[in-house]
């Protein structure tokens, strides 16, 4: 075992145990033995953001008349873009929608539809089956917004996104024929990520509580959201803040709690987590180890106010401190530390 911060003491193999020093610990630094826990703690350097782009893509023929700025927030029934001056406006669903939705429908594409109409104040019943009444909210939803009233949606009037979302890269300008990709979007929601190696990412499951540290020793509460695959790199070289090397895995995390204020939503984080743990041990500052030969030892103080070179048997290692077996320290001993 290879320590740094410890001492070495003269003499080579000359055993340290029970020899006393004539020199005074009152004139030296101590610090406690301590009985408690110890955890074994790493922070691994993430970023703040809002996770990887979703690729949107626009439906149809046509021309891009317009689209959203970077940064713009788009909610339920906003608009996503436009084609020949068209709105396609954001319904909320996973499912893509893939068919016309018109009457005599169901399945989870028409559900979504109706959970969209009823959170926009819409009379339609909670179920998959496109109805007369639906039909009816579709014509109204039309009406209040000056479009044809056709009781049935196309891939020209809405698209399903996941929930509110947020604009990242722009990819298409106005002017592009429609069918290509236009911009990026993510969740609204700030989260840290972080690209973990393989050896690492056994201190992470889904759902796990940890850390988020921010550059000015601040720490905020978070959830793991999810881990993803190994990143490599992908197509475009737009990476999630993984970092694209090969055999990592990008961890996303959710912040639990709001940012300092001020905080800037790029800033550089660690997520701090735990590992391996052992409770209730004596533990003494690595610093106060002293190197001899075979073995180590520290520099107690004595009743009799000097101190005295006790052998100690070394444990687990963790936050700066070391776990110290056998009988020659007590808690509340008082041990020498570098000043």
């Amino acid at each position: 075992m290879t320590l740094s911060g410890c001492a070495v003491l003269d003499g080579g193999g000359a055993d340290p145990a029970a020899t006393a020093s004539a020199e005074a610990a009152g004139s030296r630094p101590t610090t406690p033995v301590t009985m408690g826990d110890l955890v074994d703690g790493k922070k691994i350097p993430g970023m703040l953001g809002y996770g990887a782009p979703v690729p949107l893509s626009s439906a149809g023929t046509g021309t891009v008349t317009g689209l959203p700025a970077f940064g713009d927030v788009i909610g339920l029934d906003g608009v996503l873009y436009s084609v020949d001056e068209r709105p396609v406006r954001a319904l909320h669903g996973a499912v893509p929608l893939w068919r016309t939705l018109e009457i005599g429908l169901r399945g989870s594409d028409v559900a979504q539809l109706k959970d969209s109409l009823r959170a926009l104040g819409y009379d339609v019943a909670d179920d998959d089956v496109f109805d007369g009444k639906t039909r009816a909210a579709v014509v109204r939803w039309q009406k209040d917004r000056g479009l044809e009233r056709t009781g049935s949606l196309t891939a020209s009037d809405v698209a399903f996104v996941p929930g509110d979302i947020r604009v990242g890269d722009l990819r298409g300008r106005v002017g592009d024929a429609a069918g290509g990709v236009l911009y990026g979007y993510t969740s609204t929601a700030l989260v840290a990520s972080a690209s973990v190696s393989a050896t690492d990412l056994v201190r992470f499951q889904d759902d796990a509580a940890l850390e988020v540290g921010l550059p000015d020793g601040t720490r905020v509460p978070g959830t793991v959201q999810s881990i993803g695959a190994p990143t490599g790199g992908d197509d475009d070289g737009k990476g999630s803040g993984g970092g694209g090397d090969d055999g990592k895995v990008t961890v996303v995390v959710r912040l639990d709690a709001p940012l300092p204020e001020g905080t800037s939503t790029t800033s550089t984080v660690d997520l701090v987590v735990d590992g391996e743990k052992r409770e209730g041990v004596l533990s003494v500052p690595v610093t106060a180890l002293l190197a001899s030969g075979d073995g180590y030892a520290v520099e107690k103080k004595t009743a009799a106010g000097t101190v005295e070179r006790v052998p100690v048997e070394l444990g687990f290692f963790a936050q700066g401190r070391v776990e110290v077996l056998g009988d020659a320290l007590a808690e509340g001993d008082e041990v020498v530390v570098p000043s």
